[in-house]
């Protein structure tokens, strides 16, 4: 199993991301609000207001999205994400990853 982790600045896109996962067989994510780290220090410490600018996209509230899945659907969300999203290695594009989940409990038989 393998833990989906995207995190996006364009929260336009999560919808069509979560309704492609569907299409994969991912049945289930949990989507939030973030804020990095440039926003943070650029809007709560005064002092590093003007380090705003070397954060790309420190300025837009990132949305998150985890999905616990198998690895082959793991590789095929990420393959939809950079589908949707484009290629992620412009800076404030966003980031996916996915990690190893060793103990795993609670979830649907048919989702694991």
């Amino acid at each position: 199993m393998r833990l989906v982790v995207c995190i996006l600045k364009d929260y336009r896109r999560v919808e069509e991301i979560l309704l492609g996962f569907v299409e994969l067989g991912v049945t289930g994510a949990t989507v939030f609000d973030a804020r990095g780290m440039g926003q943070i220090l650029g809007s709560e410490v005064p002092i590093f207001a003007g380090l705003r600018g070397l954060f790309p996209g420190s300025a837009v509230d990132s949305q998150i999205i985890l999905s616990a899945t198998t690895e082959a659907k793991a590789r095929a969300a990420i393959g939809l994400i950079e589908r949707i999203c484009g290629p992620l290695d412009q800076p404030g594009a966003g980031i996916v990853m996915t990690l190893p989940l060793d103990d795993l409990r609670g979830l649907k038989a048919e989702i694991a």
